[in-house]
């Protein structure tokens, strides 16, 4: 008995050096050179970062204390998923498409344990047998989501607290007959308790895996949450498919203006200059596009497309190649798409011009938006060749740009969030 209270003794004492080891290594890595906390970094802040691999899986990390300008990853404690292209974020929760095996078609919502780690909270299912849930999480009571199976013309609504249905509003009376037919498949805004929601009418052709519309627009339709009725569905032309993945939201609200601005993409496949990318603006208190307004991407460079989309105070915040890019064609996808060229931009909305900001390009393996936290702007980029993998910050105000952290060793930037205090 005494013996084996000895070795005890001894291995708790080994686990707790281990522990000790483990601990300071982390810190060593997560600080300066020095060994000293960053004293410039928030500390009512925690940072959330998805990191992800070649195939796209990796981790959620959640960093507060142990916050630095250059983040070591290895060691610290993490939430592994399989798909790892980011997420939304209310208050203190995290939303993502699919379960962390992403197996399961759905949402995932994820918060902190007592110890600060990521963990999963709860899955809501979608029946659809293919990657195609978008969603929208309004508040910590109402959120939306799309179904195939249960009908591509009904709006799904759910509970994000307790992760249940709680029923739908159907939109069939928009049906005009086509093979495929969706609501809020792509787009799902919400303004003014007003929902904004891509209206989608077409079919398939060859083996383009776009939704080809029966007639070359893109159409919004307005649902009044207080009335419970369809307001409106807008319209306009020469331009196809609004947004274009579902963990890859193309609308953006400017929370000084009250703007709705969305992203067009086109027909990523053939790329035609008559129907190309573009960005749409509906203006506060309006149901119809802005026919005044339309951010062509033929203005900046062609072909291309716009594929991330911010809105703050009459600028937008989207990436530009430094030449001529296709999804598809010359052998391009997944590889030349890929390269260093995507450039973060500034572009006036009264002006149309365009000024590159100066941060490191990104060669999109992440497609998660620009966001606004405290005045300032954070942006995401992978470079190559500049060895960069991190998040930039730019203030509109005074044009500053700076560094917010890079990864060391750690793979990529997939994801960023920040919750607060």
């Amino acid at each position: 008995m005494k013996r084996s209270k000895s070795l005890g003794s001894i291995l708790a004492g080994v686990a707790a050096c281990m522990l000790l080891f483990s601990c300071s290594s982390n810190d060593d890595n997560n600080n300066d050179d020095n060994g000293n906390v960053d004293e410039t970094l928030p500390k009512n802040e925690t940072w959330i970062i998805y990191n992800g691999a070649a195939n796209w899986s990796g981790g959620v990390y959640a960093l507060k204390d142990n916050k630095s300008r250059e983040i070591n990853l290895a060691g610290l404690p993490f939430l592994q998923v399989a798909s790892s292209l980011g997420g939304s974020v209310l208050d203190k929760s995290l939303f993502k498409v699919n379960d962390v095996s992403n197996t399961k078609q759905g949402i995932t919502k994820m918060g902190l344990d007592a110890s600060g780690k990521v963990v999963d909270q709860g899955f809501l299912p979608s029946l659809s047998n293919a990657y195609e849930t978008n969603y929208l999480v309004a508040s910590a009571t109402e959120g939306y989501y799309w179904d195939k199976v249960r009908g591509g013309l009904k709006l799904q609504k759910f509970n994000p607290t307790t992760m249940e249905r709680t029923g739908e509003i159907d939109f069939s009376s928009l049906s005009e007959g086509q093979p495929l037919e969706s609501i809020g498949q792509l787009i799902i805004a919400k303004r003014e308790n007003k929902l904004y929601l891509d209206l989608l009418l077409g079919s398939k052709v060859g083996n383009n895996w776009q939704v080809t519309p029966a007639v070359k627009e893109v159409a919004i339709a307005v649902y009044d949450l207080t009335t419970n009725k369809i307001e409106n569905v807008t319209k306009i032309g020469n331009t196809t498919n609004l947004g274009v993945f579902i963990d890859h939201v193309l609308w953006s609200l400017d929370a000084v203006t009250g703007d709705l601005y969305f992203a067009t993409v086109g027909d990523m496949k053939t790329q035609p200059t008559d129907y190309s990318s573009k960005i749409l603006r509906i203006k506060k208190g309006e149901v119809n596009f802005d026919t005044t307004f339309v951010l062509d991407i033929k203005s900046y460079q062609f072909p291309a497309e716009f594929n991330r989309l911010f809105a703050y105070n009459n600028k937008i915040y989207t990436t530009i190649p430094s030449r001529p890019v296709s999804y598809y064609g010359g052998g391009q996808h997944g590889v030349k798409y890929r390269d260093d060229v995507w450039f973060w931009n500034e572009i006036d909305t009264n002006t149309k011009k365009a000024t590159r900001l100066n941060m490191p390009p990104d060669n999109f393996y992440t497609t998660q938006n620009p966001f606004f936290h405290n005045g300032e702007i954070y942006f995401l980029s992978n470079s190559t060749s500049d060895g960069f993998s991190g998040v930039m910050q730019y203030n509109p105000t005074t044009k500053v740009t700076k560094e917010t952290f890079r990864l060391k060793e750690s793979g990529r930037i997939q994801g960023f969030n920040i919750i607060t205090d």
